[in-house]
């Protein structure tokens, strides 16, 4: 009859409603537990983007979500890193080596196998290792497109505009307190004599806090007036050590400086995005101290070369002056007898234009005078009347005469 149950004994297959079979939930579970395994029996590669992973893992393990897609699109599977026989501790040793944490927030590719947990009816993975080399090669990419916005913006040219004041003495510093390189940049601008101020900003260098903290010091010595250049400085490291520097946010803090930054991050052969938009890119903490230090004594040489050459022009003016001084004495000297010669030559002059106009040298000459008897001048001869006597002068005395 339809609908009408065959009958079984326990432990036998399941009872069936018309050939389907009827199972409990406890059944149902137990059956999916044991045979959700066989669908991937070497495991799957499983890529995801993880989510709401604690910084501090259960002492279990760690349990956070694999998601992919957004919006309505978005799908979530639970994922499980147990602790026990290492596992967690490998997979997390393998992230670290490499400088990129696990954390929320980061696309990973992991080995697991599905796991049906039968308590809750919930269907998750668990990991069992997992591959580096996908994360690099995403922070890679995520790098490499950073770079390229960056420059198609012209923003890795900005913070190269920045003035660096002649004498660059107040720097600001981002930086581990605790690096080698820190200590060795330190010391060489002691070493050199220079009256360096230091305002040091102590940040990790590494790790998922890093970028965030780096970004943070650099906004916060920018935004000082006392300072002349900021540097960013981090001693040597494998790639992933560094990736903070590649960060979006470190690279913007440098990009709004109103302050020039140096940077001195890692090794020779490294070049992060940091260095990329900085003013600038000195390859490890001691070049930066060095050509701080050689921007203070490229000034002191150039001030060194114009104190030379106001001495000399000073030395040049002032003999120049005593030059001059001299002749003036000298003129001095001379100027009374000049003037006392010229004068006594026109005296000279003057006494013999005077001599000349004298009566007497005029009478010596041959001329003469005559007036009438009560000293009238005879200038004409209309002025003597007849029978008037008449005195004449001539050089060597007296006529006296009467007019006829």
């Amino acid at each position: 009859m339809k609908g009408t149950p065959t009958s079984t004994r326990a432990g036998s297959t399941p009872e069936e409603v018309d050939g389907v079979p009827v199972l409990t939930v406890s059944r149902l579970a137990r059956f999916l537990k044991q045979h959700m395994g066989s669908l991937f029996p070497e495991g799957i590669w499983l890529e995801g983007e993880i989510e709401g992973m604690k910084p501090k893992p259960h002492p279990t393990g760690h349990y956070f979500s694999l998601v992919d897609g957004e919006g309505k699109d978005k799908r979530s599977i639970s994922a499980k890193l147990f602790s026990r026989n290492g596992t967690m501790d490998r997979v997390l040793k393998t992230m670290n080596d490499i400088g990129s944490p696990l954390q929320s927030g980061m696309r990973v590719r992991v080995l697991c196998r599905l796991d049906y947990y039968d308590v809750r009816g919930e269907l998750g993975v668990i990991i069992d290792r997992i591959d580096p080399q996908f994360t690099l090669g995403l922070l890679a990419a995520k790098r490499d497109k950073l770079i390229a916005d960056l420059m198609a913006k012209g923003l890795h040219k900005r913070n190269g505009r920045c003035p660096v004041p002649p004498v660059p003495l107040r720097v600001g510093v981002v930086t581990s307190l605790q690096a080698a390189g820190w200590a060795d940049a330190q010391r060489h601008l002691e070493e050199s004599g220079f009256g360096f101020n230091l305002l040091v900003a102590d940040v990790n260098v590494q790790g998922d806090l890093a970028p965030a903290q780096v970004a943070a010091a650099i906004r916060t010595l920018d935004g000082r007036d006392d300072l002349d250049v900021l540097v960013v400085i981090r001693g040597g490291g494998s790639k992933g050590d560094l990736a903070a520097f590649d960060d979006e946010r470190v690279a913007m803090a440098i990009v709004g400086c109103r302050h020039a930054v140096f940077t001195g991050i890692g090794h020779l052969i490294d070049t992060s995005v940091a260095d990329i938009v900085a003013h600038s890119n000195l390859k490890t903490p001691t070049a930066v101290a060095d050509e701080l230090i050689r921007r203070v004594q490229l000034f002191r040489g150039r001030l060194g070369r114009s104190a030379g050459i106001l001495g000399d022009r000073t030395l040049g003016a002032v003999a120049h002056s005593r030059l001059r001084l001299s002749r003036t004495a000298q003129s001095l000297r001379h100027r009374p007898e000049m003037i006392l010669a010229s004068a006594r030559h026109r005296t000279e002059i003057a006494f013999t234009q005077v001599r000349l106009l004298d009566p007497a040298s005029s009478l010596a000459r041959g001329w003469s005078i005559t007036h009438t008897a009560d000293g009238r001048l005879l200038r004409t001869v209309a002025d003597a009347r007849s029978g008037e006597k008449l005195v004449t002068t001539v050089a060597d005395g007296t006529i006296t005469s009467t007019v006829d």
